[in-house]
C-alpha cells in the first residue's frame, strides 16, 4: 500500500469517527428528559404537535445517507451557498454553472456544485447542464426551516422541530422553528426572501403566533446581510405600535443590540444573516441569559420591566 492510500484510508477513518461522534451527540440530545423535548414544552403550555419535520420540499431527498446530510449542514452556514441554492430552486427544470452566478464567481459555484453532485443532491441533464434531484421544488424555505433546526441540534445541543403544525390556535398556519434550548421554549419566524419582499402581513402573523405559543425567547430570522433598520425593524415598530398602542415605543422599544442585531426588552429578537448565523443566534442566546441574570446592566431596558406577550399588558417587577 503507497503513503498516498494510507493518507487517504486515515482520512476516511477520521471521518467516520467525526459522523459517529455526531451521532452520539444526536442520541444524548434525543434522550432528554421528554419534558425538555420541544413537544414538552408545548404540551406544557396546553398546546399539541400533530405534524412536525416535513421532508418533502427540502432540497435535499429524504433518502440521503445521514453523512451526506452533515456535509450539506456545515455547507448551509455559507451565505453565498444558500444563494445558489435560491437560484438552483428557481431554475431547478435544469441550469447551468452560469446561471447561478448572480452572487458568486464561475470558479466557486462550479465547486458547488461539484459538491452537491457528489453527495447526490442534483444531478446532470445533458453535457454542461444539471437539475435537482428533487422534483418539482417551489421554495427556499423549508430547507432554510430545516438548517435552523439543525443548527440548534448541532451547534447549541438543543432539541428543535421545524415546520410545525399545531392543533387549535388562534393565528394557524406553519411554525417555522421550535427548539428547546437550555428548557426553554424558542420560537423562530423564519425568513428566505430579501426585506422588500416581506409584508406587513407577516410580522402582525409572527406576533400572533408568539402570542399562541407564549415562548420564553421569539427571534424573527431574516437571511439577508441587508439592514434591518430600513424595513424589517419598522414594520415590527409599526406592529407594536398597533398591538400596544402610542406607548409602545416606550414600552417596548426596537434597541440595537450589535450591528444588525435588535431587540425587544431582551425577549424578542430580530437576527440576520450578517457575518454569520450561528454567531447572530449565539449572541441573541447569550443576551437573553445576560438579562436574566444581571438585569440591571442592561443599558435601555427600562428597570425592571421584561416583554410580555399579552396584547395591552407588561409585567413589573
Amino acid at each position: 500500500m503507497t503513503s498516498k492510500e494510507i493518507l487517504k484510508k486515515i482520512y476516511s477513518l477520521s471521518e467516520k469517527i467525526r459522523e459517529l461522534d455526531r451521532e452520539v451527540h444526536r442520541l444524548k440530545i434525543s434522550s432528554f428528559d421528554s419534558s425538555f423535548q420541544p413537544e414538552g414544552l408545548l404540551r406544557m403550555r396546553g398546546i399539541e404537535v400533530f405534524r412536525k419535520n416535513p421532508t418533502d420540499q427540502l432540497f435535499f431527498p429524504a433518502t440521503l445517507p445521514r453523512s451526506h446530510k452533515i456535509q450539506f449542514f456545515e455547507m448551509m452556514k455559507r451565505y453565498s451557498f444558500r444563494l445558489v441554492i435560491r437560484d438552483m430552486i428557481k431554475f431547478h427544470e435544469g441550469f447551468s454553472i452560469e446561471n447561478l452566478t448572480h452572487y458568486c464567481s464561475l470558479k466557486v459555484v462550479k465547486e458547488y456544485c461539484d459538491f452537491l453532485l457528489g453527495i447526490g443532491v442534483i444531478e446532470k441533464k445533458g453535457r454542461e447542464r444539471y437539475r435537482t434531484v428533487v422534483f418539482p421544488l417551489h421554495s427556499f424555505g423549508p430547507t432554510l426551516e430545516w438548517y435552523i433546526a439543525e443548527m440548534f441540534q448541532e451547534e447549541f445541543s438543543s432539541p428543535a422541530i421545524y415546520n410545525v403544525s399545531i392543533k387549535k390556535t388562534r393565528s394557524g398556519g406553519d411554525y417555522d422553528v421550535i427548539a428547546s434550548w437550555n428548557q426553554r421554549l424558542v420560537y423562530v419566524e423564519v425568513k428566505s426572501s430579501p426585506p422588500r419582499g416581506i409584508e406587513s402581513g407577516e410580522v402582525s402573523s409572527f406576533f400572533s403566533r408568539v402570542e399562541d405559543l407564549l415562548p420564553d425567547i421569539a427571534i424573527l430570522f431574516n437571511d439577508t446581510q441587508l439592514r434591518m433598520k430600513d424595513k424589517l425593524v419598522v414594520m415590527v415598530e409599526e406592529e407594536l405600535r398597533r398591538r400596544y398602542g402610542k406607548d409602545s415605543e416606550r414600552l417596548y422599544p426596537v434597541e440595537r443590540l450589535i450591528e444588525e442585531l435588535f431587540h425587544v426588552r431582551h425577549r424578542l429578537y430580530i437576527v440576520n444573516s450578517k457575518k454569520e448565523v450561528v454567531e447572530n443566534f449565539r449572541i441573541c442566546l447569550r443576551d437573553y441569559l445576560r438579562s436574566l441574570y444581571f438585569p440591571f446592566s442592561n443599558q435601555g431596558s427600562g428597570k425592571g420591566e421584561k416583554l410580555s406577550f399579552k396584547r395591552g399588558e407588561r409585567d413589573e417587577e
